[in-house]
Parts: C-alpha cells; structure tokens; sequence
C-alpha cells in the first residue's frame, strides 16, 4: 500500500496559534533551545509557544510560512532579504521577546549575535524552524513542508539556508540537497550545524 503525501499549503493567520504549539512541543528537547530556556525554566512550554509565536507572524508577514493542511506539521520560512528583523520589528517585538525570555535573555541575545554574524550574506531562502507534531515525525509531513519552498528555489535558481541543531534534522536536510558548513559552535552551548543549498 503506497501511503500518500501530507497535503500542505501556505499559512495564514488562522493557523499561527496551531503552528506555534507543534513548534513548541517539537523543540521542548532540542539542544539549541535547551541552552536558551533550560529544563526547570518557569513556564518554560508557554514561553517557548510565545516564543515561536512571534516568529510565525513575522514569517507570516512575509508569505514565509506553510501549514500541514491536518495542522500536524509547519515550516518558518524567510524570503530573499527578509530574515533579519527589521529595526521597526525588533522595537515592536521587543516587550513580548523581554516577556518570553526573561532572565534568560543574555544567553540567548549571545546566541542569537552568533548566528547573525555567520549568517550567509547572498540571497537565499531562510529556513527558521520546521516541525512535526511528536508522534507523526518520519510519516513524511517534514519532507512534503520543505517541497513547496525548495521547488520554488530551484525554479528561481535561488539558494536556500538553515541550521540544524540535531543530527536527525541534519540527515533530513541533506537528503533535500542541503550540504554542511563548518559547524558553530555557541558560547557556551551546543554545536550547530549550518547548511546550505544550491539550487538544483
């Protein structure tokens, strides 16, 4: 029996609180989002939630964003010259992002610093996050969100970027084409992996 492939389609704002949550349980155990909100963080699960939240507007803005049609699965995606906040964003963001992080904003400004200054200046499409509720990841819906985005790249013979903060996630994204960068290494927290595509 041949199973079919996740439907999925561009996001709305309708979807972004669904979005926000399966962002959140799916990156409760990731290493690069432990370092930011340790385990025993108070009401860790909201924040990480409000957390993406944020995010999914901002990719939202963008036309960035794509939804499993079943709510199962979403992808944050920036275009060409719109993965950097705007200076209007971050002062607009910046009492929610206070709120979310708490005494934990240091750690991860530093973080965040970081991946700035690595951050590819070519254009690309920029790939924030993607996540599958647990219980349905390697049923294919991570493979049918990255689709329509890696399509368009290599239609447009743009480029597209991300990291990888798992190995798991890594193996995904380089059977999509995605190759590895030297890793990164945070101050003070995990190894990530920076991956770049070519269009095909």
């Amino acid at each position: 029996m041949i199973e079919s492939t996740p439907a999925v389609r561009p996001a709305t704002s309708a979807d972004r609180a669904r979005a926000a949550q399966v962002l959140a349980a799916a990156f409760a155990d990731d290493p690069l989002f432990l370092h930011v909100l340790p385990l025993g963080a108070r009401r860790r699960a909201e924040r990480l939630r409000r957390f993406f939240d944020l995010e999914v507007q901002r990719s939202e803005r963008t036309g960035g964003t794509w939804a499993a049609a079943d709510g199962a699965g979403t992808a944050v995606w920036f275009p060409p010259g719109t993965w950097r906040p705007t200076a209007r964003e971050v002062l607009r963001e910046a009492p929610a992002v206070v709120r979310v992080l708490g005494r934990e904003a240091p750690r991860a400004l530093r973080v965040q610093a970081a991946l700035q200054r690595h951050h590819p200046s070519a254009p690309h499409w920029y790939l924030l996050a993607l996540a599958t509720e647990p219980g349905r990841q390697g049923g294919g819906v991570g493979t049918a969100l990255l689709r329509p985005v890696l399509e368009r790249c290599d239609r447009d013979r743009v480029p597209a970027y991300l990291e990888a903060t798992t190995e798991r996630s890594r193996r995904l994204y380089l059977r999509h084409g995605f190759r590895d960068a030297e890793p990164l290494h945070l101050p003070g927290g995990p190894p990530v992996h920076p991956m770049w595509r070519d269009p095909r």
